[in-house]
């Protein structure tokens, strides 16, 4: 029982994923009743790290044994089309809400409801892209999403310019949401794809910090640029990225997807052999094969440039559409998916629809703000988003650390403590946020601002600790389960777009606060349950997909 998690007796030569023997040096003392010779590894920071997951022996084309360089180009292409084609168009008429009610004639639901069918379209296809993507690569899905929101980027250019119509903008908004779904649902899964677990945590918590507070410098932008320039320019300004992100996927983004053998890390316990006498050691960046590994990677001849640009790169699994598409919502029996959902889908939600009152709240008096100074108010937001990217960091490191004291076996949930950090932030952010508008001033605008930071640093380090956990404990359902979240989220902002503006007006901005504060701690409290007993449901879990003859054989 490491550090009060419950574990359950493992079968004769089961494995676990999340369960990793991630350090093996002699240097700590830490040198496992196993041999581990034939893995290969990495000196981090001094210490001898397991590769988790092994790479391929043979094939120059697995995305693990990639170059340096061009890992992180796809990295890069992948992270700044998810901000073109899914971060920006969603908060981009955020600041503006209130005054396009009184330029388009219509209801403020309405003008609300240009985002919230757009979510909703993302929710609804989020299925199909997964299964699409697990079927034939994630390459076909990137390349449909950004010619889509190019597309309805330039149909909203068309609705917003010369007389708008509110129906044509909103056509726009909805093939926007076409291309939205596979960024959004499939960038976290990519870096699975490319890089070890040791090297996940601060590109996840990237990617966390762009879908919060990247969400903060649109809504700065759109606000001060629709006082200056006009909100139809919006549209226009977002065009020429949107054709640069569509480029980039053409000719900079390879298929990440690969069928790979899996190697046990938890080998049968055997004499030791000298510590690298058949593996592989991996120093400043690179690995080192012996002789023998670098003729059977010869065997397998490595992909030209043009021949990654096919759109269609094969089939990556031998289940078909059916099969998949049911998989994704057998996972919703596993707590460990409810859990991401609840800490990070739920939570996430709660900090993104509260956009849709903030213009309702700061444009009246004793405020009485401007479109422009609307949108300022979102820089709170996004100090607090980038002070969350050190949560990945942070728990890599605290994953090293309690992994040492652990014998050098890293178990997934340490991924789960730093939530404590999460529980401050929210708790204390949407309860003094309650408290100030509920004692509205003119300068109550500024702890508003830190209120709304403070939310969105707990809800960063949240969702970049749940993230990281669904990584190391269910890699092989990784992309069903994030697209679970995806659906759910985008749900939740369809439904509380339909109602969140008339709450606030009946009962008070700060009755919507309290009641965010209330659910936020109740769902984070699920960690400590999901901390003690992720082990024995994983191995559970485990078993059931893996030697169930009702779900091997479903499809």
């Amino acid at each position: 029982m490491p550090f009060g998690i419950i574990d359950t007796r493992p079968s004769a030569g089961e494995e676990l994923p999340g369960t990793e023997l991630l350090i093996d040096d002699e240097r700590t003392g830490i040198v496992p009743a196993v041999d581990t010779s034939r893995l290969k590894r990495v000196v981090v920071n001094g210490v001898d790290t397991i590769l988790i997951p092994q790479p391929s022996d043979n094939d120059p084309n697995d995305p693990l044994l990639w170059p340096k360089w061009k890992k992180e180009l796809t990295f890069w292409v992948v992270f700044v089309n998810l901000v073109i084609f899914a971060i920006v168009p969603g908060p981009i008429l955020a600041p503006s809400t209130f005054a396009l009610a009184a330029i388009l004639g219509v209801p403020l639901s309405d003008i609300a409801l240009l985002s919230g069918y757009m979510v909703l379209v993302v929710g609804c296809i989020g299925p199909l892209v997964s299964v699409l993507a697990q079927k034939y690569g994630k390459r076909n899905q990137f390349l449909f999403s950004a010619v889509a929101g190019t597309i309805g980027t330039i149909v909203c250019c068309v609705g917003a310019n010369g007389h708008p119509n509110y129906h044509t903008l909103l056509a726009g908004r909805i093939v926007q949401g076409l291309g939205t779904t596979a960024w959004e649902s499939l960038a976290m899964s990519a870096i699975g794809d490319m890089y070890y677990l040791h090297e996940r945590g601060w590109r996840t918590s990237l990617l966390v910090c762009a879908l919060s507070c990247i969400v903060c410098i649109v809504s700065i932008v759109s606000g001060v640029m629709t006082e200056n320039v006009g909100w139809q320019n919006l549209f226009n300004a977002c065009l020429p990225f949107n054709i640069v992100g569509l480029f980039t996927t053409v000719f900079l983004l390879p298929e990440t997807q690969f069928r790979r053998k899996t190697v046990d890390v938890f080998p049968t316990p055997a004499t030791h052999s000298p510590r690298h006498a058949s593996g592989d050691e991996k120093s400043n960046g690179e690995i080192k094969h012996t002789e023998t590994t670098r003729e059977e990677r010869m065997a397998v001849q490595k992909k030209t440039y043009l021949q990654e640009l096919v759109p269609f790169s094969g089939t990556y699994t031998n289940r078909n559409l059916l099969h998949l598409l049911s998989e994704i919502f057998m996972h919703l029996i596993n707590p460990a998916v409810f859990w991401i959902l609840l800490v990070s889908g739920v939570f996430l939600s709660l900090f993104v629809v509260s956009a849709y009152i903030t213009s309702q709240i700061w444009s009246v008096p004793p405020y009485n703000l401007n479109v422009a100074q609307n949108g300022y108010f979102y820089a709170g937001a996004l100090i607090g988003g980038i002070l969350a990217i050190f949560a990945g960091p942070m728990c890599d490191w605290t994953a090293r650390v309690l992994s040492r004291m652990n014998n050098g076996v890293f178990e997934a949930e340490f991924r789960i403590p730093i939530n404590i950090l999460a529980a401050l932030g929210t708790a204390l952010g949407w309860f003094l946020f309650m408290w100030d508008v509920n004692h509205p001033t003119p300068n109550g605008y500024y702890l508003g601002a830190f209120c709304h930071g403070l939310v969105c640093f707990g809800i960063s380090v949240s969702s970049t600790s749940a993230g990281l956990y669904i990584l190391d404990s269910f890699p092989r359902q990784a992309t069903e389960v994030f697209v679970l979240q995806m659906m759910l989220k985008n749900f939740l902002f369809y439904g509380f777009s339909t109602f969140i503006n008339t709450w606030a007006a009946e009962k008070g901005a700060g009755d919507v606060f309290r009641v965010f504060g209330i659910v936020s701690v109740a769902l984070l409290a699920t960690s400590i349950p999901m901390y003690i007993f992720g082990k024995m449901n994983r191995r559970v879990m485990h078993r059931l997909f893996n030697k169930s003859k009702i779900f091997r054989t479903l499809g």
